[in-house]
């Protein structure tokens, strides 16, 4: 029975043992889980379904079907989607995207820019992706060379476009002008800018005004009366202006600041 009681001694000892050196060797469920959680390579090329989003996007960042170029069936791709600022498991649904890594650029401008969405500093300079765009540079490459700014102004849908080195970074609603004093189309600069310009003809003011012809065409904020109210607050996306074009409160303010003079200006129908 001494003996006995030995050999089960030793059986379990090294049973435990061979337990113990199994579970150094071979990672819980869980580690494997944490250690695959994201495997994401941005430069990763497959697109099993043509929609312009890579697998690698479609599983790890937007959750769409790589299989299915219009996830949601919805008549639109899942990248036309995202573009348009769209959600792409939604029918008809604007969508504010992620920001997986915190760094001040949503899921969306990072696929956009080709960043990478789990990397902060995509170009490892010090800055992140996010403050990067923010004052206008490729957040993929530490060059201090600006990229280009234009605003572009959709007549038809009443859209002005905020565009950074050829990315749409944010749609707003305008006014532009009605029948008979139509914005005019074509490719303009900003010729100056006025924090707040008199409209002797209107005698009204025009907030963040940024003069494009020499005709009195410009963009600024929805007017407003001596006395303070705005004129026109519930005309955006309605073509009423005698021309200009008209940006509500808040987007307004951030296009003055965010386009200097020069700034290209291309209006189409």
């Amino acid at each position: 029975m001494r003996y006995l009681g030995f050999i089960l001694v030793l059986f379990f000892y090294f049973f435990n043992v061979s337990l113990v050196s199994a579970a150094e060797q071979i990672p819980t469920t869980n580690a494997v889980a944490a250690s695959t959680t994201i495997p994401f390579d941005v430069k990763a090329t497959v697109d099993t379904d043509g929609d312009e989003l890579t697998d690698q996007w479609e599983i790890f960042v937007f959750k769409t079907d790589p299989n299915k170029k219009d996830s949601d069936g919805d008549s639109f791709s899942d990248s036309t989607e995202i573009k348009d600022i769209f959600d792409p498991l939604k029918k008809n649904i604007a969508k504010n995207f992620e920001d997986q890594d915190k760094d001040g650029l949503d899921d969306r401008l990072e696929w956009l820019f080709k960043t990478d969405p789990f990397n902060s500093d995509t170009d490892g300079d010090g800055f992140t992706d996010g403050n990067e765009v923010t004052k206008g540079f490729d957040p993929r490459s530490g060059s201090k060379k600006p990229l280009k700014k234009r605003i572009r102004i959709d007549l038809s849908k009443q859209i002005m476009q905020q565009e950074l080195g050829g990315v749409v970074l944010a749609n707003f609603r305008v006014s532009t002008g009605k029948k008979g004093m139509a914005t005019p189309t074509g490719d303009f600069a900003i010729k100056e800018k006025i924090p707040r310009a008199w409209s002797r003809s209107a005698k009204l003011w025009m907030p963040y005004w940024m003069k494009f012809t020499d005709r009195g065409h410009g963009i600024h904020e929805l007017p407003e009366w001596p006395g303070g109210k705005k004129e026109g607050v519930n005309h955006l996306g309605v073509p009423v202006s005698h021309g200009c074009v008209r940006l509500g409160i808040g987007p307004a303010k951030t296009m003055y600041e965010w386009a200097p003079v020069g700034t290209i200006i291309h209006i189409e129908h």
